[in-house]
């Protein structure tokens, strides 16, 4: 299913995500610096000298990374950058298990001074709530009777500290999925976010420092009849909530969320669901009716198809949203046993994945605008690789 025709209503879901800088296509020219200082927005906050930073230099073939240490009153330098416009270029630091990073825009020559706000840390995620959530339920398979969702949960932190997980499984981000929920694929702005799968879900294991960050992911789900209904529990709340369908797919209905509405979406009609003020930890049941069945036969002799699910967003997810996927389980794989991560596999989706986007963009397929926020993602991916030890 194209999701394309879903233009206006994905916009409104997905608005304010966080673009980088222009800046393709400038001549290499004199050696750049890039100058910056790590203040600490937490009252109170403790001593930020003598913390690590990293200059991040991101092409199709790997990346190289070049370190310093804040001085006393949390000021940093790198000095003779050759500036290579085939590069995406970062700078980043990491404070008590949180990392904290911006791009950068060297094709004018040495950047403004650069400041990396860090905050003190909490394991407390009460300072964690929802502004929104919502719901696509995007297209149903007859024969194998699975439903394909796409969620979208704006986090806020409005404190002055920083989220980071604790040690615990209680302690990490966590989201419910349906049950027998399989195909989840993940995209997140925070930086640095790794997934691993938990009981009823996933947990992110991610930091939150305060201001707004989206967590999108899909997933699809089964159902065993043609009404079926579903619980979802909004661990973080939400003050607004809007749950989707196209009208052919199925029929929702909620006693939580009052009648459905209905929308025109380009050539489509869409039930729409909406609520306000879900207080934390709230459940709400989704009554779905009308669904597609499978036939006997092919119940019997037929072989499960797959679902074909796209969604096509401002930020053109597809290509990372299957690399992220594979990176997922990875690192998965990666925490089973005692060994270390396996950076080097890591690193290689990652360069798969920024020389498909490369592919793309030159082809005329990709736009400038979505080239460079994929491209953003994947430094943020490297910027996890370069602090292994905050995870």
């Amino acid at each position: 299913m194209k999701l394309a025709a879903l233009g206006a209503a994905l916009i409104a879901l997905i608005i304010g995500l966080i673009s980088i800088p222009a800046g393709v296509g400038h001549a290499q020219g004199a050696a750049r610096a890039v100058e910056g200082v790590i203040v600490n927005g937490t009252a109170g906050g403790g001593d930020v000298s003598g913390q690590t930073v990293t200059l991040h230099q991101v092409s199709a073939d790997g990346f190289r990374d070049v370190t310093t240490t804040s001085e006393s009153d949390g000021s940093f330098r790198f000095e003779g950058i050759e500036y290579d416009p085939t590069l995406a270029y970062g700078v980043s630091a990491r404070y008590q298990d949180a990392i904290y990073g911006t791009d950068l825009d060297l094709s004018a020559g040495s950047p403004e001074m650069v400041t990396l706000t860090v905050y003190e840390a909490t394991h407390d995620d009460t300072v964690v709530s929802a502004e929104s959530a919502s719901l696509l339920l995007a297209s149903a398979d007859q024969s194998a009777q699975t439903l394909a969702a796409l969620e979208i949960v704006r986090l806020v932190n409005r404190s002055d500290t920083a989220y980071v997980p604790g040690s615990g499984v209680m302690e990490l981000l966590r989201f419910g999925l349906p049950p027998g929920a399989t195909e989840l694929t993940l995209d997140t702005q925070l930086i640095g976010a790794d997934f691993v799968q938990v009981d009823r879900g996933f947990a992110l294991l991610a930091s939150v420092p305060p201001g707004e960050y989206e967590v999108m992911f899909s997933y699809k789900f089964p159902y065993e009849a043609e009404r079926f209904t579903l619980a979802k529990t909004y661990r973080y709340g939400a003050d607004s909530l809007r749950v989707l369908a196209p009208e052919e797919v199925v029929t929702i209905a909620s006693a939580e969320l009052g009648a459905p509405s209905a929308v025109t979406i380009g050539e489509r009609q869409y039930q729409t669901l909406e609520g306000e003020g879900l207080a934390r930890g709230a459940t709400v049941s989704l009554h779905l009716a009308d669904l597609p069945t499978a036939t006997a036969g092919q119940r019997i002799g037929g072989r499960l198809s797959n679902v074909r699910f796209e969604y096509a967003a401002p930020v053109g997810l597809g290509v990372l949203m299957a690399g992220l996927l594979a990176y997922g389980a990875i690192w998965k794989s990666g925490r089973r046993g005692p060994a270390h991560p396996p950076d080097e596999d890591e690193k290689a989706i990652i360069r798969q994945m920024i020389e498909d986007l490369a592919a793309s963009y030159e082809s005329g397929a990709l736009s400038e605008s979505d080239y460079r926020r994929r491209l953003r993602v994947l430094n943020s991916r490297l910027t996890a690789l370069a602090h292994p030890d905050s995870a």
